[in-house]
């Protein structure tokens, strides 16, 4: 069929350079639910970085009249990025990791087409999508403590504090989970309670957002007041893995997000990177109620018995050092005061930014795959699975 070797040539266009895009029986219903095949004709050889639309045009024989609302209609839709900085409109493609776990969902469209797309997204994901971060230290989010829940908030350092987070930010955009929104809208796999729009951005990402009606603009107030809803619901503060110019604040649940369900589904070795925090528990004024270990999306805690515990059931809190991620989600709700955050013994710093979460991440898998004896695919730059977006 001509619409198959449309969107092969579209798939090997990803590839060629150097996106990540994993081989599955998954992946070419995937492609053809989200793109049309004139689509996936146009983006074939579109580059990965800002692009003006007369070249873009002159490089597909077209009329920038033409191309330019077909490309407007694919920034809408999250498939292409499209800036508008002073006036200088730009486009460039966005990976697929970006598109599907991503952008795609940022909307919150509860359409058929959404609904398609999420049914494929989730069995792509499910068949391998994000394997890639299986034996990776470095991942791409790491979590962010619960201020209140530090044993000395004084002595928190900006980058671990999400208040001065935000402090260093100046436009702000909100979009919906789109690892929520993604398991909501395929049918039956998700009975998550948690709202989804509030995954929060910042900068260049959320001027994307708001200009292409993929997420809406918010003020600072607005972002405090979804992290407490989302502390009191007990979602874990996740940040972009990386000091200067982090762009994103998600708030994740155990039952969707990609971290958690890596972990615990597809068994890789960690979750998101852990914060600078580890919790202590406190069994002499513990009151065995079990909270915490309800709220704990690592299963980091337990109840079982111990000699100091003073309650009736004579069961107190401990914690497994190794799984906990010091979110400090357990702690902020802890009705006895019996949980804290605490500095860890070895704190591994995030990268600076994202080049040196894109090195660091590059090294990681080398060694790994080094280790296995095995090599990387061809013309794969490891890099672009950091954010599943080549800039970043």
């Amino acid at each position: 069929m001509v619409n198959d070797g449309t969107y092969a040539a579209f798939v090997e266009w990803m590839r060629r350079s150097g996106t990540y895009v994993p081989e599955s029986d998954e992946l070419m219903p995937l492609v053809r639910a989200c793109y049309r095949p004139e689509e996936a004709r146009l983006l074939t050889g579109m580059p990965f970085t800002p692009t003006d639309p007369e070249d873009l045009a002159a490089a597909k024989q077209m009329e920038v009249r033409d191309i330019s609302p077909v490309l407007d209609d694919l920034a809408r839709r999250g498939l292409v990025f499209r800036s508008d900085e002073k006036g200088r409109i730009r486009y460039r493609l966005n990976t697929l990791r970006f598109v599907f776990l991503r952008s795609f969902f940022w909307p919150g469209r509860k359409d058929d087409y959404t609904r398609s797309v999420a049914t494929h997204v989730s069995r792509y994901w499910h068949d391998g999508f994000g394997d890639h971060w299986k034996d990776v230290r470095t991942k791409g989010l790491r979590a962010l403590p619960v201020r209140r829940t530090i044993e000395d908030p004084r002595r928190i350092v900006p980058y671990e504090d999400v208040l001065e987070v935000l402090n260093r930010q100046e436009r702000f955009a909100v979009g919906h989970c789109a690892c929520r929104h993604r398991a909501r809208m395929h049918a039956g796999s998700s009975e998550c309670p948690h709202e989804t729009e509030n995954c929060l951005h910042f900068g260049k990402l959320a001027d994307y957002m708001i200009q292409n009606g993929l997420g809406r603009k918010i003020s600072r107030e607005e972002c405090e007041a979804i992290l407490t809803r989302s502390a009191e619901a007990g979602l874990v503060h996740a940040a972009s893995n990386w000091i200067r110019d982090a762009d994103t604040i998600c708030n994740c649940c155990r039952c969707c997000c990609i971290y958690f369900q890596a972990f615990h589904v597809r068994k890789h070795s960690g979750s998101m990177s852990p914060s600078a925090y580890e919790i202590r528990t406190n069994p002499e004024t513990c009151l065995g109620c079990g909270l915490c270990v309800k709220r704990c999306s690592m299963k980091a805690l337990r109840l079982e018995a111990h000699p100091a515990a003073k309650n009736k059931t004579g069961e107190a809190c401990m914690a497994t050092p190794e799984l906990c991620i010091g979110c400090g989600a357990c702690a902020y709700k802890c009705p006895s005061k019996s949980l804290t955050l605490k500095p860890r013994s070895q704190v591994l710093e995030p990268p600076e930014d994202i080049n040196d979460l894109k090195r660091r991440y590059a090294e990681e898998l080398a060694a790994a795959r080094a280790a296995r004896g095995e090599t990387a695919p061809s013309g794969h730059r490891l890099a672009d699975v950091i954010t599943g977006d080549s800039e970043g």
